[in-house]
């Protein structure tokens, strides 16, 4: 893939207008996989949900409705002046905060997240840095947590060539390859489960003893 490439979503023109763009892409499934965070997680009332890149807010509003108490961290300052819009729906559920780099840096103590999420996300990270998330995941979780990815991902090398001739623009990202990324999270003794959302859509499960 090259040199590891770095976002500043703050500079893109699409930014503020993020959810009707994500949406009007259909192999994305977006709904379909926002839409069954919580039931996937087996969200309960009162559970604390670490969201990585919870950008304009939407991977939160299905923890909000189940009534979790979500803490959202994101890069970018105008996709989280979108996330705020959100926020005074849910006062003293929901609170959003600016970090440079949360996959790999989260102001979280150890061991504090019921939920950690990440949706739409973890392909900004190369392989390298996927491998830091997955620790940094792990180091947040209480036992008996899970962790939600959801994103694009690949069946392997060959699969991810195969779909950037039918789709140039997904070259230009780092999605999960599902011979290589789920083994990350076994590594670190959790046990995976996937669903597929959509052809190219799955949502992974990784839940701690």
């Amino acid at each position: 893939m090259g040199e590891s490439k770095r976002w500043d979503f703050d500079t893109y023109d699409w930014v503020d207008e993020y959810d009707t763009r994500i949406r009007h892409k259909a192999r994305l499934c977006y709904d379909a996989a926002i839409g069954s965070l919580a039931r996937l997680s087996q969200a309960r009332p009162g559970e604390t949900v670490v969201d990585i890149g919870t950008g304009t807010g939407n991977s939160a509003l299905p923890f909000l409705e189940v009534g979790c108490r979500v803490l959202g961290f994101d890069p970018s300052r105008r996709m989280l002046a979108q996330a705020k819009e959100k926020v005074v729906r849910w006062p003293g559920k929901y609170t959003v905060s600016l970090v440079d780099d949360p996959f790999l840096s989260l102001p979280v103590a150890s061991e504090s997240a019921d939920i950690v999420v990440a949706a739409y996300a973890i392909h900004h990270l190369d392989d390298e840095a996927k491998q830091a998330a997955v620790r940094e995941m792990t180091r947040v979780l209480a036992p008996g947590g899970r962790i939600l990815v959801a994103d694009t991902m690949f069946q392997d090398a060959a699969h991810r060539q195969q779909v950037i001739q039918r789709i140039p623009e997904v070259e230009e990202e780092y999605h999960p390859l599902l011979s290589s990324f789920p083994r990350m999270f076994g590594q670190q003794g959790l046990a995976v489960t996937l669903y597929q959302i959509g052809e190219l859509v799955w949502t992974l499960v990784a839940s701690r003893p």
